[in-house]
């Protein structure tokens, strides 16, 4: 938590400073208060002294106003403290995962890195906001209680050092009880929202296989189980109410009794033994305030550990301190003995790969269901780190390249087109903010696009929802891959960008894809014969390493794995 925090409390030093004098001077005026009290009743009340009960009157009616005033700056000004040290929280957490690859972000999974964001951030947020309104002023009014409390009447201190350790011991017990449940909370949480977000995305299969209650029945329980841990942690808060409510109760009435005696033996006042009873009171809800913090404590503490964990991992791919230039420019995209392991595999995802991209060549990459085409493509694309060997950019390998650099350099159009809410134009210029309309309509009539964005109403201007669903797959995968062509890269990368099209838009779009992509490098994965056979030279995939390569009619000679691959996409149907 103070390593999460430190660099926000420097940011924050000058505010934090002056919410510090603000509490020091509530604390003062609320110890005043007792007594100021006190003297009113023995030296006005008792003696029926008009003018000294106006007097005291006055002075502690100008100290609550006084007081009023302090506590409702302090109040803004702690809760404007713990609004931007949240704000800097999320900030810091987007910051890191957009620093991530695909790597990290599979570690984690979408869904808790969505909970981290929010909910946890928002855990540590109202622990500052806690911590900001009490901090300062709890040991300030407990010194200050009891150091007033023993001048009032030290033959009563007694009462103060029985029901402090007892109600401290109270509060620590229920937050000690609460911290397991906290933690399964959190993730709890993880698993409704990673449940939730799988059924949204796979909305259309659920009706399609007609497993809606299954689905429910899948939400059900998990969302029943954060119920359960919600309610047995909302029960120990609930306890603890009443169970100091009760030792406040007795402390009173303590006071009361022994005091009263004293009263009744001449040794104290009236007065004394009211501040007292204030004293008493004001160092017990000193410690309430403490447990305030203390019962919030567990669930930030669990928080904070996921963020830590979260922003202490070292991204696989990291900005070179130093980025080394190109080395030979114009000599494409290289990759040599590149070799990748996930963690936890048994088998390399990629095994000893050579392949070589140069500019104004197509080359189409084919295999088997995970054979480990779109890794190769992550990998030229600075999306994953190879484990071994190296991938090269004009001579110069990634790892040692700008980042923003080497990935303005390479576009990356993968199968699943996602567009951003907002206009087809503002989705088309994502790469490139710069592009006048001709620029766009020119990327939109290569991609066999434009007529379809002529015919939606305002055209260039017409409206986006998030992740294009008011457009078709094939839609959204043509503007997927226009706005890859309006970025004008030095090399494509295309993971089966045109899967969803028909076999005349995906010829034609083809056809004119070569003209705009003639001083360009295209590597495209295919499962289609026709576009694959189109290409320069094709690289056969099987279990991640290259069984073959070269033209389409060198392959048929000389490669099983992809002989395969035609077969698959020539048979014919055989009467039964």
């Amino acid at each position: 938590m103070l390593t999460l925090l430190r660099p926000h409390v420097r940011r924050h030093a000058a505010p934090l400073v002056l919410l510090g004098l603000l509490h020091v001077a509530g604390v003062a005026g609320t110890l005043l208060l007792p007594r100021l009290n006190a003297d009113l009743i023995d030296d006005g009340v008792a003696q029926g002294d008009q003018a000294t009960i106006w007097r005291l009157g006055g002075w502690m009616l100008a100290l609550s106003l006084g007081q009023l005033v302090v506590a409702a700056l302090a109040m803004a000004l702690g809760s404007r403290i713990a609004v931007l040290v949240g704000r800097d929280l999320r900030a810091d957490v987007f910051t890191q995962v957009m620093r991530f690859g695909a790597g990290e972000v599979r570690r984690f999974g979408p869904a808790s890195l969505i909970t981290r964001s929010g909910n946890d951030v928002t855990q540590v947020q109202m622990l500052v906001l806690t911590v900001c309104t009490v901090l300062v002023s709890v040991p300030l009014t407990a010194v200050g209680a009891v150091v007033m409390g023993v001048r009032e009447e030290p033959g009563l201190a007694w009462l103060m050092a029985v029901a402090v350790p007892a109600l401290v011991a109270v509060v620590v017990g229920f937050a000690w009880l609460s911290l397991p449940g906290h933690r399964r909370l959190q993730e709890q949480i993880d698993q409704v929202n990673g449940v939730l977000r799988e059924q949204l995305t796979g909305l259309r299969v659920v009706r399609a296989a007609t497993r809606e209650r299954h689905e429910q029945r899948r939400f059900d329980e998990a969302n029943d189980a954060l119920i359960r841990t919600s309610r047995g942690v909302g029960g120990l808060y609930l306890s603890l109410g009443p169970v100091v409510a009760l030792l406040l109760s007795l402390a009173s009435v303590a006071v009361v009794w022994f005091g009263g005696h004293r009263v009744a033996a001449g040794d104290m006042g009236i007065g004394s033994v009211t501040a007292f009873i204030a004293y008493l009171l004001q160092l017990m809800s000193a410690v309430l305030m403490a447990s305030a913090i203390v019962m919030q404590l567990p669930r930030a503490r669990v928080s904070a550990a996921r963020l830590r964990e979260l922003l202490d991992v070292e991204p696989d791919l990291q900005q070179p301190a130093r980025p080394r230039p190109w080395a030979t420019p114009g000599s494409g995209l290289e990759l040599r003995h590149a070799t990748l392991h996930r963690p936890g595999a048994e088998q390399p995802v990629l095994r000893d790969v050579d392949l070589t991209l140069r500019p104004g060549e197509h080359v189409a990459v084919v295999g088997s269901t995970g054979s480990g085409k779109t890794t190769l493509l992550q990998v030229l694309s600075r999306q994953l780190r190879l484990t071994s060997g190296s991938a090269r950019l004009d001579g110069t390998d990634l790892d040692q390249t700008d980042l923003c650099s080497a990935r303005r350099r390479v576009a990356l159009v993968p199968q699943r087109a996602h567009l951003f809410a907002g206009t087809i134009a503002s989705n088309l210029r994502y790469g490139a903010p710069e592009a006048d309309d001709d620029l766009l309509w020119s990327a939109l009539r290569t991609a066999q696009v434009d007529d379809v964005v002529a015919a939606l109403p305002g055209g260039l201007d017409a409206p986006v929802l998030a992740g294009g669903t008011t457009l078709s797959g094939g839609q959204r995968q043509r503007i997927c891959l226009a706005r890859a062509l309006v970025a004008r890269p030095d090399h494509y990368l295309l993971d089966d960008a045109t899967c969803a099209l028909d076999a005349c838009t995906e010829a034609a779009l083809l056809t004119a894809l070569r003209e705009w992509t003639r001083d360009a490098g295209v590597l495209s994965v295919s499962q289609r014969l026709s576009s694959v056979r189109r290409a320069d030279r094709i690289v056969v995939l099987d279990r991640g390493a290259v069984v073959g390569h070269g033209t389409h009619e060198q392959l048929l000679d000389d490669c099983p794995t992809y002989l395969e691959f035609v077969d698959s996409q020539s048979l014919t149907e055989v009467p039964a």
